[in-house]
């Protein structure tokens, strides 16, 4: 059952700042962007890496392991095993497709970000 779960106050992230939270048992990155919040998976879907270790830059997130970047608006994967080496990344493309980031509804209310899962 999806349930609304506070992950704090809405002054704690600038514009353009992100941060890993953990949600009932799951880590998610939360990104403000343009002045809204949003809410993805917190791990890379391709080698599980902590997104929020990586970089944010408007509204994509690059994998720190891998390149891999994501639009944290909806979760679109855009540039797919950039950071990897030609022969790597070859037999990564190969055996692998590449994955969007799961997103989470999210509303800010009596001055706390709210995350719907």
């Amino acid at each position: 059952m999806a349930d609304w779960q506070s992950v704090g106050a809405v002054d704690m992230l600038a514009e353009g700042a992100m941060r890993e939270v953990n949600v009932g048992g799951q880590t998610l990155l939360l990104a403000r962007v343009q002045g809204r919040y949003y809410a993805t998976q917190g791990l890379c879907p391709h080698l599980r890496a902590h997104l929020a270790r990586g970089q944010l830059r408007g509204a994509v997130v690059t994998c720190p392991w891998h390149g891999s970047q994501f639009d944290v608006t909806d979760g679109r994967n855009l540039a797919w095993i950039e950071g990897l080496p030609g022969l790597v990344r070859s037999v990564a493309q190969a055996l692998a497709k590449p994955k969007g980031l799961a997103t989470f509804a999210v509303k800010v209310e009596d001055g706390q970000v709210w995350v719907k899962l």
